[in-house]
């Protein structure tokens, strides 16, 4: 007698279980995993799938960045360049994932850009350089520029999601003021304005404007001074005297006297210390003991003040700013080539010195004579 033939086990012919990957998680998971990523790398992990594109597109994803305390400094420019660019147009730099930064303790990268930033919005005609400010992820636009119409408009780029948005008008129409982000407030104050509307403050919570007294900016005002905000206060450094100003007495106070700076042009905080940069290619910090600008020290520090025609001696400063505590420096060559240059600063000190390690140079625009640098924004997201 043949025997049957047996019957496979049902169980056997059940398919086995796939191993899971990233595509099969849900998307709350998948979302905190990528919110650990470096944004660098976002660009290229958006072509992975649609739903890749939708997470990384999504502003939960930048709130959970938040949240977990992944959040990277981005640098955000603002250009026209008639007629290529005929209306402002703003720029991300692109730059590797911060691990991957240095290679090498003697090596310099050279392969970072600028990257255009697509907008829903019409195009905005105007975009004023010192009013411009970050708040969180939002970028402010306060304001008419430099010998345009006044203007007490306000617009909100989301750097998230790449939109706009109406602000709350100001009190006074203003041209080129200056704007700083300090405690949940937003101060404005407009240099060439002599009454008392000079400065106001807007409470970016209520999103309402209020006036603000500025008693003592005559003894400054007047003259030449450079403003920028300097161990949580707004820090003035005129001819011959530094101000900072009270904002619960409304009053501009005396802090300190010294002789003429007339070689600064910008500068910028980085760990309680002031930096600046000279045309000539010295990078400087102060002294606040001795009231003395002093060099920062170290030895590739001669890139910025070779002989070639990309140095930062051949050509302008246009900005300094702390980029996650170390000192980005962007310039103009004498041959109209936007650079940019990172400086690792005020990390090292001996004996009084702070030193400085060049981590970076590169070019990242290239553009005509008739170019107009309008902002430079840092944003942490």
């Amino acid at each position: 007698m043949i025997p049957k033939e047996a019957k496979p086990n049902q169980q056997e012919t059940m398919t086995k279980p796939q191993p899971l990957s990233l595509s099969s998680l849900p998307d709350e998971i998948l979302e905190n995993i990528l919110a650990r990523l470096s944004k660098w790398n976002y660009p290229n992990l958006s072509l992975v799938s649609k739903r890749f594109l939708f997470l990384l597109s999504s502003p939960e994803l930048y709130t959970t960045r938040s949240h977990i305390g992944t959040t990277e400094p981005c640098l955000y420019f603002c250009l026209d360049d008639l007629p290529i660019i005929p209306h402002p147009k703003w720029f991300t730099l692109w730059m590797r994932p911060a691990d991957e930064t240095l290679e090498d303790d003697d090596e310099i990268l050279e392969d970072y850009s600028l990257v255009s930033v697509p907008s829903c919005r019409h195009h905005l005609k105007h975009v004023p350089y010192s009013s411009t400010v970050a708040v969180g992820s939002d970028i402010y636009v306060i304001g008419g520029p430099y010998k345009g119409p006044p203007s007490s408009l306000v617009c909100i780029f989301d750097c998230r999601s790449h939109t706009w948005r109406e602000g709350p008008n100001m009190l006074v129409a203003r041209e080129e003021a200056y704007a700083f982000h300090i405690d949940g407030k937003i101060y404005v104050m407009e240099e060439d304005r002599k009454d008392d509307n000079w400065m106001e403050v807007l409470d970016i919570k209520t999103q309402t404007w209020s006036c603000l007294l500025g008693h003592g900016a005559t003894e400054f005002r007047d003259d030449w001074f450079l403003v920028n905000v300097f161990r949580g206060q707004i820090y003035v450094i005129a001819a011959t005297e530094n101000f900072a100003y009270e904002p619960k007495e409304g009053t501009w106070e005396v802090v300190e006297t010294h002789e003429c700076y007339g070689h600064i042009d910008s500068w910028c905080e980085i760990e309680d210390v002031m930096f600046c940069f000279t045309n000539s290619g010295h990078c400087m910090w102060y002294d606040t003991e001795s009231g003395e600008w002093r060099e920062v020290k170290g030895s590739d520090m001669e890139v910025l003040r070779d002989t070639s025609e990309h140095s930062l001696a051949w050509g302008c400063v246009v900005e300094i700013v702390n980029h996650g505590g170390k000192l980005l420096v962007i310039w103009v060559s004498r041959y109209k080539t936007k650079q940019t240059r990172r400086i690792w600063c005020g990390k090292k000190r001996h004996e009084g010195e702070i030193w400085g390690k060049m981590e970076w140079v590169n070019e990242v625009l290239t553009v005509t004579n008739s170019f107009n640098f309008l902002s430079c924004v840092l944003i942490m997201i």
